[in-house]
């Protein structure tokens, strides 16, 4: 009875197929500067959730006041359209892992993939291309969550501390800096 039961138990696991789990590559940072279509500095100053007429789907309208244009052409305010979000009634939700959202107020630095036939547009890799400001005592830093000196293994990079640790925020100006030598170089 038991060699049935295991024989049973076996046959019913091999049927069962793998889990499947979407995930992002981890990409290096000249990666995300290479790829992104535009890169900006700004505020994010609205965001706005509804059914977008051509697809559907609920999506989220983010608009940035630019301060900063760091890559290709962009107007004074940026609007991106991306999958997901909750509509102001509530009655609707959607929700796609790893789609970054942006907090009114606050600055960050995107780097935007181009403009998708449905009008789509989000940072490279997910959150990885949105870079997130912030004021510290020594001034403003950026950092995306990830560790620096990972994501430049392939970039010389002369904004990290001189130790070892791990380095999650850099100062932005030598990170912007940093960047517009890179889109220099592709030219």
């Amino acid at each position: 009875m038991l060699r049935k039961l295991f024989v049973v138990c076996a046959l019913a696991l091999g049927l069962v197929g793998p889990a499947v789990a979407a995930s992002v590559r981890q990409l290096l940072l000249d990666e995300i500067i290479d790829t992104s279509a535009i890169a900006f500095e700004g505020t994010c100053t609205g965001n706005r959730t509804e059914r977008d007429p051509l697809t559907n789907l609920v999506v989220t309208y983010t608009t940035f006041a630019v301060t900063d244009v760091i890559k290709g052409s962009v107007h004074a305010t940026h609007t991106i359209k991306q999958i997901g979000g909750t509509m102001p009634d509530g009655e609707a939700s959607f929700r796609v892992d790893g789609v970054p959202s942006f907090s009114v107020g606050q600055d960050y630095v995107v780097f935007l993939a181009g403009v998708s036939s449905a009008g789509f547009s989000s940072p490279i890799g997910l959150s990885q291309g949105k870079f997130t400001v912030k004021q510290q005592a020594t001034g403003k830093t950026v950092s995306n969550g990830r560790d620096f000196r990972e994501m430049t293994t392939r970039v010389p990079i002369d904004v990290l501390p001189a130790t070892d640790t791990p380095a999650h925020q850099v100062d932005l100006q030598k990170f912007k800096q940093l960047a517009r030598s890179r889109v220099g170089n592709l030219k």
